[in-house]
């Protein structure tokens, strides 16, 4: 009896000394899909929510501060589950720059465009598990980092031939090399396995299909989930068929069929869009009109943007002989996309920023942008950025929707994201863990 009423004081105490916050009369898109909430209210405690409904039925606990967001919008964070950090600055790419401040700096512009998740896929450096168990252990006030560590491609194969990428994932050419790379990385608990399948229209060497059957395998030999840089068609199928937990990129050389459908249905195979990535290898090769956008400018930054908004910039891109293709490639990704949405197929939010102009933070709302343009509805487009994504990561009791239990990871707008879904520029504010970011 006597434990039983220590215990009581002792909640109570910690009760009083939470941090607690109350958001109060906006608008409320929680993630699952429902209709929005006019007039609610949330109730945060160390970053957590406590309490979320209507806000006549709010009670603000002592101590509390409490925000008043009257004509305001409240969606969750956006969850990207492909980006890379941390080995770029300015338009040069080279692991030496995988160093503390320049990941965090690059986390910190994320999280000022409201991303306050995102998934590494495959070009991290140790650091990241340091950085990423530092979040863990408490209350992050930069975006989530969820890591692939090290990714797998063939010997000399794409992307090691990029600048700045030789060396970066493991080369191997057998199922023997495949256990021993794993056994070097599973210790480090990756959050997932990454595999580059490409060869970019033949220009490169592509990973052998069997040896990426055996990085399958034994990832889940280890418990590990493995997602794939696809863009043919056959390797999707043969990949799914082989138990792929995701295709990080659409299939971009033919339209995705019933065979491929149900593959990936029967195998629980995920779809990632990146659809910013598909524009953006054509979109700088004429000037585009969102280089004046200040929501473009803010996170790209004077420096850069001065380095590529020239002729001679624009001149070398158009130097691609393949540069005509890519347009075509990337109206096949954003088809593809929605045809295997429609079919059932689990789909994710993804964007593949990072790299040198594929830029952080923006990048995840030109996907928006461009997902909107093939017909996927703003409310399919949050659902698919918060409630899907969390659930690919495995993290649906904690992250993705604005639910009781879950982390205080939100956005507030000024516009309606459901109106159009180009309103997610207008952001107001940003919490991560109930820390105020932006």
């Amino acid at each position: 009896m006597r434990l039983s009423i220590l215990s009581a004081l002792l909640a109570i105490a910690s009760a009083a000394r939470a941090e607690t916050v109350v958001l109060k009369n906006f608008t409320l898109i929680d993630g699952t899909g429902k209709p929005a909430m006019a007039g609610a209210a949330m109730v945060i405690a160390d970053g957590r929510i406590q309490w979320v409904g209507a806000a006549g039925k709010a009670k603000a606990p002592a101590g509390s501060n409490t925000v008043d967001l009257a004509g305001k919008f409240v969606m969750p964070g956006i969850i990207n589950l492909h980006g890379h950090l941390g080995n770029v600055i300015d338009l040069t790419q080279d692991p030496k720059f995988f160093t503390k401040q320049n990941v965090e700096a690059q986390l910190s512009t994320y999280a000022k465009y409201g991303v306050t998740t995102m998934l590494s896929m495959g070009s991290d450096q140790p650091l990241v598990y340091e950085l990423r168990a530092a979040q863990r252990a408490g209350r992050p006030n930069l975006t989530r980092i969820y890591t692939a560590g090290k990714g797998f491609t063939g010997i000399n194969g794409y992307p090691t031939t990029v600048p700045g990428m030789k060396g970066v994932p493991y080369e191997v050419a057998t199922a023997a090399e495949v256990q021993k790379a794993m056994e070097e990385l599973a210790p480090q608990r990756p959050d997932f396995v990454k595999i580059w399948v490409d060869d970019h229209l033949g220009k490169e060497k592509k990973i052998d299909t069997e040896v990426s059957r055996a990085i399958i395998a034994e990832a889940k030999k280890k418990g590990l989930r493995t997602c794939a840089h696809i863009f043919y068609y056959s390797d999707a199928k043969a990949l799914s068929d082989a138990g792929l937990y995701a295709c990080a990129h659409s299939v971009r050389d033919r339209e995705v069929d019933a065979a491929l459908i149900a593959s990936m249905k029967k195998n629980g195979t995920w779809q990632l869009g990146t659809l910013a990535r598909e524009y953006s290898v054509f979109a700088y090769a004429k000037r585009p009109d969102f280089y004046d956008d200040p929501f473009f400018q803010m996170g790209t930054g004077k420096k850069v943007l001065g380095m590529m908004d020239t002729e001679a910039y624009r001149a070398r891109l158009n130097q691609d002989r393949d540069l005509p293709k890519y347009p075509g490639f990337f109206e096949t990704a954003q088809k593809n996309l929605k045809k295997l949405y429609d079919a059932g197929v689990k789909v994710g939010f993804a964007t593949d920023s990072g790299p040198p102009a594929r830029f952080s933070g923006y990048s995840e709302h030109k996907e928006m942008e461009l997902m909107a343009q093939v017909g996927f509805t703003p409310m399919q487009i949050i659902t698919i950025f918060s409630k899907n994504s969390a659930e690919f990561l495995g993290a649906s009791k904690d992250l993705g929707t604005l639910e009781k239990g879950h982390w205080a990871d939100l956005v507030v707008l000024t516009r309606n994201p459901l109106d159009d879904i180009t309103n997610t520029h207008a952001i107001d504010a940003v919490y991560i863990a109930g820390n105020k970011v932006r």
